[in-house]
């Protein structure tokens, strides 16, 4: 009995001992606090931009011309090397003339013969008509010698007319550049028999001023109205900036404008073609080049821009989380307008001063306290990008 008591002591001490210890254990977890989390946040800043859009490009040539015989004939020389750039006027392929030759020297000659002619009715008519008073011939005479004069006079301005197209068939024989520009490698070989009109010998294309063609989508377009118009602003072509890049490190220092907007939207493709005019005095640019074309606003903006990582979307639409005064996390449904390069400008949901979290949003919740840090990102004030 003594033995049993012992033992029973002896598990009662044990069984104390460890509840004494798992109570100490639990109230060690309870006062344990979880850590703040830590966030980095940007105060909401109005942000100086020129509102711009952009777009693929394709250059065209103001002036694009075929180069065609207009006369047949066997190809004699050829003035130039394909890509010169040549004068309005400069001389460019000679046909054989010989053919166009003599047939100046027919109408040259017939025409001398229907001169004569005309000289001689008409020097009868003349005396026939003095006669007439006298009445030594006839009315009936006298109307002969007038038909006869004035049909020799029409033979002198027919057979002028087959002269003055003589020669103009033999200057086509002598094919100028019909403008100023670059022309392309010749089509033909000396000694090919060219014929009027049909065969192309060679393109020449003006290079300055050059096009930019470009397509604007209707979405686009209904955009660029509410971002370019200011109340009852109206924005005219010669105030917008229009500038081309050539390539991801090089921009053409040259602005263009606007000189052409289509009066439909093309059903088909939804857009609505637009043309944009370069100067490009050292023929750096060349048709068929795709460029970046870009179309701003000479002004600045002040506007609201916050980071795009800062904002989430669900549901009900898009949100940011904000921390406020007592460092506690808020949600905020936010409108958001035009998107500026990563950055999304807001119109509606967000203060200038307040304090969005743009890193660590995997680890808030709404209404928990949190630890904040600064973005040492720089202030965002370009140029830039509408959506």
């Amino acid at each position: 009995m003594t033995f049993s008591l012992l033992r029973f002591s002896q598990a009662s001490l044990c069984l104390l001992f460890f509840t004494s210890i798992i109570g100490c254990e639990d109230a060690k977890i309870q006062k344990v606090k979880a850590p703040t989390p830590h966030v980095v946040v940007e105060t909401v800043s109005q942000s100086s931009i020129k509102p711009q859009m952009e777009f693929i490009g394709r250059t065209e040539a103001t002036e694009d011309v075929s180069i065609r015989a207009q006369v047949e004939g066997t190809l004699l020389k050829r003035h130039f090397t394909g890509g010169d750039d040549v004068n309005k006027g400069e001389l460019l392929f000679e046909i054989d003339p010989r053919p166009y030759v003599t047939i100046v020297e027919q109408q040259k000659a017939s025409l001398i013969h229907a001169k004569s002619a005309f000289k001689i009715a008409k020097n009868r008519w003349e005396r026939g008509t003095k006669l007439s008073k006298t009445g030594a011939i006839s009315e009936m005479d006298i109307d002969e010698l007038t038909a006869q004069m004035n049909q020799t006079q029409a033979d002198v301005a027919i057979n002028q007319a087959a002269l003055d197209t003589a020669e103009l068939n033999l200057s086509y024989t002598r094919i100028l550049a019909p403008i100023s520009g670059r022309i392309s490698r010749s089509q033909v070989s000396i000694g090919d028999l060219v014929t009027a009109n049909n065969l192309e010998l060679a393109t020449l294309v003006q290079l300055d001023p050059v096009w930019v063609n470009f397509q604007i989508a209707e979405k686009q377009l209904t955009n660029a109205r509410q971002s370019f118009a200011d109340g009852a602003q109206t924005i005219q072509t010669d105030d917008l900036t229009v500038t081309i890049q050539l390539s991801e490190q090089l921009d053409y220092d040259q602005p263009g404008k606007i000189d052409f907007i289509d009066n439909r939207v093309d059903q088909s493709t939804g857009t609505l073609a637009i043309r944009a005019v370069f100067p490009n005095p050292n023929k750096l640019l060349l048709p068929g080049q795709y460029t970046n074309l870009t179309i701003g606003l000479p002004d600045a903006e002040s506007v609201i821009l916050i980071s795009q990582a800062s904002v989430q979307e669900e549901q009900q639409g898009r949100f940011v989380l904000v921390v406020n005064e007592h460092n506690k996390v808020e949600k905020r449904m936010v409108k958001l307008g035009a998107r500026y390069d990563v950055r999304w400008e807001v119109t509606e949901g967000v203060k200038v001063g307040e304090k969005i979290i743009i890193d660590g949003l995997q680890k808030v919740r709404v209404g928990i306290e949190v630890e904040t840090t600064e973005s040492t990102d720089k202030p965002f004030s370009a140029s830039v990008e509408t959506k």
